[in-house]
Order: C-alpha cells, then structure tokens, then sequence
C-alpha cells in the first residue's frame, strides 16, 4: 500500500512529464473501460485528478478521495469500494 502523498507525487510525474497513460475503470464489477491520455492537473488537497482524453479531447475529473492506492514501476492503481482504476505507462 502507498500513501495518497506518494500517488499524487506519482501522477505530478506524469503530469509534468506529458506522459501518455492508459487508464483502466472497472466499477462494480462492470466491463472495463479503458482511455488513453494525459493528467492535466492533480490537486491532493481536493483528491481530484484532471485526465485529457486523447481521441476526444474530453477533461474528465477523477475523483481519488478514499481511495487505496499500490504504485508499481509503471502503474498506479486506486481501489475505492468496489472501483478500480488503473493508470499506466
């Protein structure tokens, strides 16, 4: 397990870097929904991650607040109930 310090830490890299993610949901057990694109913004004040789509050009807002968090080399994946979300590299 990681703190929410050392995942916000994680996305600010990414962020800072422009790195292409991909970010897989899973919630309730659903099919996964996989995007491919950018963080914007990171506020661990609010838990909030700003996330630009790269096909659409959509800004979605994740919401990391309660969440659990395990940070491998090139991955972070938060659980919060029965949600899952993955970034990766």
């Amino acid at each position: 397990m990681a703190s929410s310090k050392e995942a916000f830490l994680k996305l600010e890299i990414w962020k800072k870097s422009k790195t292409v993610l991909k970010l897989t949901v899973v919630t309730k057990g659903g099919m996964p929904d996989t995007l491919r694109g950018q963080i914007v913004a990171t506020d661990e004040e609010s838990g909030l991650v700003s996330f630009v789509v790269s096909k659409v050009r959509s800004l979605p807002r994740i919401d990391l607040n309660g969440a659990t968090f395990r940070i491998g080399k090139r991955s972070l994946e938060a659980r919060r109930d029965e949600d899952l979300l993955t970034f990766e590299e």
